[in-house]
């Protein structure tokens, strides 16, 4: 795993502790590491949609010419 440095606000770095104080994370690291691949992941997903949508629509106007 690599080392990467972030510059986040005090209101973050807030939010993030009060996310470890009640369980939710162990550390901060965790929490940012869990916040990228949510962020990664939703991306990923609507890559996915936006193929299918693209396919569905020229399904449409295929099937319009017929």
């Amino acid at each position: 795993m690599e080392t990467v440095q972030i510059r986040l606000t005090r209101n973050m770095l807030n939010r993030i502790d009060e996310l470890i104080k009640i369980g939710e994370y162990p550390n901060r690291s965790e929490a940012v590491r869990d916040s990228v691949r949510k962020m990664l992941d939703r991306n990923q997903s609507s890559e996915v949609l936006n193929v299918s949508v693209k396919d569905l629509q020229r399904f449409i106007k295929a099937a319009g010419k017929e």
